[in-house]
């Protein structure tokens, strides 16, 4: 679509050739994959099944009764315009420049299911849905480096409740979140040892999911740097790293936009102006607050940060007692097992300039769901041993699973209420 866009040939409605070559593509490569692989993923993730067609229910019947509605008004302007040009091109006479200059491979991937003949729409509706079969593959391939839990423990994936909006109003969020908690996880367990190709196509999903969502930003500081302190051979790293990271950044549109926006309005961050990102803390004091505010935020459940420091923008909730219980895990387990130090580490340096550089981080959890996500699937994997301790973990695991699933149904309750 990006040369398309570019060389004017081709349109969004005469694609669909490429479209099903590489979908073709994709079906012969697979089926010459190792299938004993294959079949790993598939069993970790029938061990949720319970769960995620409860959930996929939940969200099934609120995409169907609730209107297509995006979290904020210019993603679906951003697909409307896309169908309407049938390119990535910039529309100089929008009134919100921030349909043009925010970046577009979500809502292209909306467009491109809105093409659909006869049931398009409808497809379109069910984001929802496939909103929770994109996290399960990611989850799924996390659960490849981080095993056991479980089957039940397992499920407390899906009752993270600032993961659970993504799936009612249409958000790049999780969209962005899964490539990014897929470079994480392999990060943690797999960085310091794997091969050169493995550490390319590592590097880039870490620049796809920059470019999906620039308040990613974090995930490429704490995807280079264990690697550059690890690994003996850090020119090398450095070079695979840096390359793989730009081809997966151009592969995910950041290119594109940055010359769009200096084309179009004489600035690559246009994005800034037009109040995407600039909501960011300018001083270092604003910085010390943000980090303090946003740590705050991971243990109060969303009831303090917005009543000490309100008259904020954002929406979302926090990532809870899921989140609560992930860190007591890991704590607990920091000694024993190396992954609970690398992830607690790496998740931190993630949650540390994230929340030094946004404003309203600690009410805006949702832009930082990857390193929470992986926090919750590292110490699932370390609460399956029969010792007295694992046991009285999953004893608590099931009371926050509980006590989630219900704030989770009492959210779906206000949406339909509402």
């Amino acid at each position: 679509m990006q040369v398309a866009t570019w060389s004017s040939i081709g349109t969004l409605r005469s694609l669909f050739l490429l479209n099903l070559a590489a979908l073709m593509v994709a079906i012969a490569t697979q089926r010459s994959r190792d299938g004993r692989r294959r079949g790993r993923i598939g069993l970790q993730l029938k061990a949720d099944h319970g769960a995620a067609i409860a959930l996929g229910i939940l969200v099934l019947a609120l995409n169907i009764t609730l209107p297509l509605q995006g979290a904020d008004p210019y993603h679906l302007a951003r697909v409307g315009q896309i169908e309407r040009i049938g390119t990535l091109a910039y529309d100089p006479f929008i009134a919100d420049p921030k349909v043009n200059v925010l970046g577009w491979t979500y809502e292209l991937l909306l467009a491109d299911i809105d093409q659909v003949p006869l049931i398009g729409h409808g497809l379109l509706r069910l984001h929802g849905v496939f909103g929770i079969a994109l996290y399960l593959v990611a989850v799924a391939a996390a659960r490849t480096w981080f095993p056991g839990g479980r089957a039940w423990c397992r499920a407390a994936v899906l009752v993270v409740p600032v993961v659970f909006q993504q799936f009612v109003l249409v958000k790049n969020d999780l969209f962005g979140a899964v490539p990014a908690l897929v470079a994480l996880a392999w990060v943690v367990a797999r960085g310091s040892r794997a091969d050169a190709w493995e550490l390319g196509w590592a590097a880039w999903l870490t620049g796809f999911a920059v470019a999906v969502k620039l308040t990613s930003v974090p995930l490429a500081l704490v995807f280079a740097v264990p690697l550059l302190v690890e690994r003996p051979d850090r020119l090398r790293v450095l070079a695979i790293t840096a390359a793989g990271g730009v081809v997966g950044a151009v592969c995910g549109g950041l290119a594109f936009t940055l010359v769009e926006n200096a084309r179009w309005y004489g600035n690559p961050i246009a994005v800034h102006e037009a109040g995407g990102l600039y909501n960011r803390n300018a001083t270092i004091a604003d910085m010390a607050s943000g980090v303090f505010r946003f740590t705050i935020s991971l243990f109060d459940l969303g009831l303090v940060t917005r009543r000490v420091w309100p008259g904020r923008g954002g929406w979302g909730s926090t990532f809870g007692l899921p989140m609560i219980w992930a860190l007591a895990v890991l704590a607990l387990r920091y000694r024993a097992e190396p992954n609970a130090r690398r992830a607690l580490w790496i998740a931190a340096g993630y949650f540390l300039v994230f929340s030094a550089v946004y404003t309203d981080a600690d009410i805006a959890h949702r832009l930082a769901l990857a390193p929470g996500v992986l926090l919750i699937v590292a110490a699932i994997s370390m609460s399956d041993a029969d010792d007295r301790l694992s046991r009285r973990l999953r004893l608590v695991l099931a009371v926050v699973m509980v006590l989630s699933a219900l704030q989770i149904l009492r959210s779906a309750y206000l949406y339909l209420r509402v």
